[in-house]
């Protein structure tokens, strides 16, 4: 859906003015942004004094966002690899008795099945991250643009504000 009215816009927030803007509400401005007219957003953007604290504040956030979700998966991660060294430290003891032949494969092929299991683990993990690093950039770029725009728009107009909510008009 494209947005091309300050209305439209406040409608997908969930906000009756621009005074109810919340960190939160912010976000999610920033998450539409595609969606809205060009000239709509600068101008929307343009009149939120606050865009640069909501932008420090997003920005911070995502990134304990992020270290808490990274220490979450080292974590998770570490008792993953305590569980393998353990099986695998009760597999070489079970090579270490008199085995028959088959019962000597079947240990080689657990310990196999470990290490596999292991490999498959660490590859999935490192999608993992890749895959959050990527959203938090995108967070930060969102943030920056919307920063930018401002500047622009200002700079634009010689450091007068681009005009009042009441100038938009629905398309």
């Amino acid at each position: 859906m494209r947005y091309n009215s300050e209305l439209g816009v406040k409608e997908v927030l969930g906000i009756e003015s621009w005074r109810n803007l919340s960190k939160d509400t912010f976000l999610r401005f920033l998450t539409a942004m595609p969606e809205i007219d060009k000239e709509v957003a600068l101008q929307l953007i343009g009149q939120i004094p606050e865009i640069t604290t909501f932008a420090k504040v997003a920005l911070e956030d995502a990134a304990k966002a992020y270290e808490g979700l990274l220490t979450s998966n080292s974590r998770s991660m570490e008792g993953l690899q305590a569980l393998d060294a353990a099986v695998l430290t009760a597999l070489r003891e079970e090579l270490a008795k008199e085995l028959t032949p088959e019962e000597r494969v079947r240990v080689l092929d657990q310990i196999r099945e470990v290490h596999e299991r292991a490999h498959l683990k660490d590859t999935e993990n490192k999608k993992f991250l890749g895959e959050q690093f990527e959203k938090r950039l995108g967070v930060g770029l969102a943030v920056a643009a919307a920063v930018v725009a401002v500047v622009f728009s200002v700079s634009k107009s010689g450091g007068k504000s681009t005009g009042g909510i009441s100038n938009l008009k629905a398309a």
